[in-house]
């Protein structure tokens, strides 16, 4: 028996922030996938590192298609 277990993947298909006017210190990141709705907090910290991450990892990724 092992330690490791598989995680399953499913593709986001939309995501949404949501700000909370109680709690202005934190804001819910929503992500939609095809088994329905997952909701995080995150602080302003967690929301610079994560954006700048995205950003690095999308810089390595294959351009997208040009329309011609």
């Amino acid at each position: 028996m092992t330690d490791e277990q598989e995680i399953v993947a499913y593709p986001i298909r939309a995501y949404q922030l949501i700000p909370d006017p109680n709690r202005p210190e934190v804001v819910a990141l929503a992500f939609e996938t095809e088994r329905g709705h997952s909701l995080y907090l995150a602080s302003r910290e967690v929301l610079e590192d994560l954006g700048k991450d995205l950003l690095d990892r999308a810089s390595k990724m294959p351009a997208r298609p040009t329309s011609a």
